[in-house]
């Protein structure tokens, strides 16, 4: 797996933000809205992962946002699963149930993973060690999911001692395009036959395409390798490639309080509202691929927060943005009035730019806005964040 891009970017929104000296080079992306400050930590060209929150063996997630809409077999999806034992599923009647691991068949037809990509299908065990995560990258119409398996061993540690696979799971926006990039696959022979499926299938198990040679009932090792499944104009059927090997970079931020060391959640933001000044800090950690782990900590940064109801900046003063995540409206609310509002996309493109005469509340229509993250430039001087549903 390609290691984690290390270049995190900062962008204080309060005085009553200060920053600390950052080991490597993680800083925060924050914003104000009270009671609440909101921390995020962002990068370019990596995917910020969160937890699908799979702890346990045979498991599927709770029901996950893909981010963008998905065609699967001709069917538009905006929510998905993740299981466990390397696939995704599109049934979300079995969210957080049980993800099969007995592979007795091939894909076609095979009801254990209907409505399903594999890549691939196959006993793991995150208990053995391995973490499993999600992120949505890019901006549309090019945003990217990632379903990721960093190191998870092979089911079971009495049967295959230090077996374990590495792989990531890419469905593109638009193209509807799906990619299995396989790091590190091992063959645990004495489970299951070492049975392993890389492919995908529909609904109804009358349309499915395996990847060669990934089907049942072969065994099979890989490293480095990966597959393309490119639907037809209409979606009724797949073909399948051999690519490039070319995983996506992605770390996953884990968020402690410093002094204490208690663990406060993960994903690429965090809302606190602290009591006291308290320092906070964050852990990127990436993904890599050896025989004895699959982690990389390469970076980590604090942040000392001073509760909203002391420090330089009057409550008075502040920008509010709200519902944030917006759905079809964003207000702004500014103590002092609003003169100008510029709004931007990720990549700094203009959405809108508006003129006001000292408005205490401007009301942005988001209804046509693309899923993702913007920034908001009130009066030339603050800058502020929200998000699009």
């Amino acid at each position: 797996m390609k290691r984690l891009q290390r270049l995190l970017f900062l962008a204080l929104a309060f005085g009553c933000l200060y920053s600390l000296p950052a080991n490597a080079q993680v800083s925060f992306t924050s914003w104000v809205h009270p009671p609440y400050i909101t921390l995020y930590a962002a990068a370019t060209g990596a995917g910020v992962s969160t937890s699908t929150g799979i702890t346990v063996d045979d498991q599927y997630s709770d029901t996950l946002s893909i981010g963008f809409n998905f065609t699967f077999y001709g069917n538009t999806y905006s929510k998905l699963l993740i299981g466990a034992n390397g696939n995704i599923t599109f049934n979300d009647s079995l969210a957080s149930g049980y993800n099969p691991w007995p592979i007795t068949s091939s894909l076609l037809g095979n009801y254990e993973v209907y409505n399903s990509i594999c890549g691939p299908w196959c006993d793991m065990d995150v208990v053995y060690g391995g973490d499993i995560t999600y992120f949505t990258t890019g901006t549309a119409p090019n945003r990217i999911f990632g379903a990721n398996y960093c190191h998870n061993g092979m089911y079971s540690s009495a049967s295959c001692p230090g077996q374990y696979a590495t792989t990531q799971i890419l469905l593109y926006e638009s193209t509807n395009v799906v990619e299995s990039h396989i790091t590190h696959k091992t063959v645990c022979t004495a489970w299951n036959g070492g049975a392993a499926v890389v492919g995908v299938q529909n609904a109804t198990g009358t349309a499915a395409t395996a990847a060669p040679g990934r089907d049942y009932p072969a065994t099979w090792s890989a490293t480095d390798e990966a597959w393309r499944f490119t639907p037809d104009s209409v979606g009724a059927s797949y073909a399948v490639d051999s690519i490039a090997f070319a995983p996506m970079s992605y770390y996953t931020v884990y968020w402690y309080d410093s002094a204490t060391g208690a663990y406060l959640g993960s994903g690429d933001s965090i809302v606190l509202a602290p009591l006291a000044p308290t320092t906070y800090a964050a852990y990127a950690v990436g993904c890599v691929d050896s025989a004895s782990t699959g982690f990389d900590t390469v970076a980590t940064g604090y942040m000392t927060l001073m509760p909203l109801s002391v420090g330089a900046v009057p409550l008075t003063n502040q920008i509010t943005l709200f519902p944030n995540p917006a759905h079809n409206e964003l207000s702004i609310v500014s103590g002092l009035g609003i003169n100008s509002v510029l709004v931007t996309n990720i990549v700094g493109e203009t959405l809108f730019s508006g003129a006001f005469a000292a408005e205490k509340k401007v009301a942005l229509n988001t209804v046509n806005y693309p899923a993702g993250i913007y920034f908001v430039k009130i009066d030339d001087a603050e800058v502020k964040r929200f998000v699009k549903d």
